[in-house]
């Protein structure tokens, strides 16, 4: 059996990624493994520590812990979101949020 996970990619792409074949290889695959797959997909080297990744409204932010300590089983949805490096800094004033 082919173990795989369902991605929402940042571009509204959804693809499917194969972890692995085994339960035992998918009780080892960990946060940046699956990291490394996505950016594969995409054909992109400098971006994975900027990709953050959410299954079942969980943040998967330790790239070390494995899928499956959060949660992740096989055919699990994970979203990606690409974080956005900047802002405003110190100096920028707060903007308020307009009134509804």
């Amino acid at each position: 059996m082919i173990y795989q996970v369902s991605v929402n990619g940042w571009n509204g792409e959804n693809f499917f990624i194969d972890l692995c074949n085994t339960e035992e290889q998918m009780n080892a695959i960990t946060v940046r493994q699956l990291k490394k797959k996505i950016c594969k997909h995409y054909n992109l080297k400098l971006i994975m520590d900027g990709l953050r990744l959410i299954c079942a409204m969980n943040l998967l932010d330790d790239d070390k812990r494995t899928l499956v300590s959060y949660g992740v089983e096989h055919k699990s949805v994970i979203q990606t979101v690409i974080k956005v490096m900047g802002g405003g800094g110190p100096e920028s004033p707060p903007v308020p949020c307009p009134a509804l």
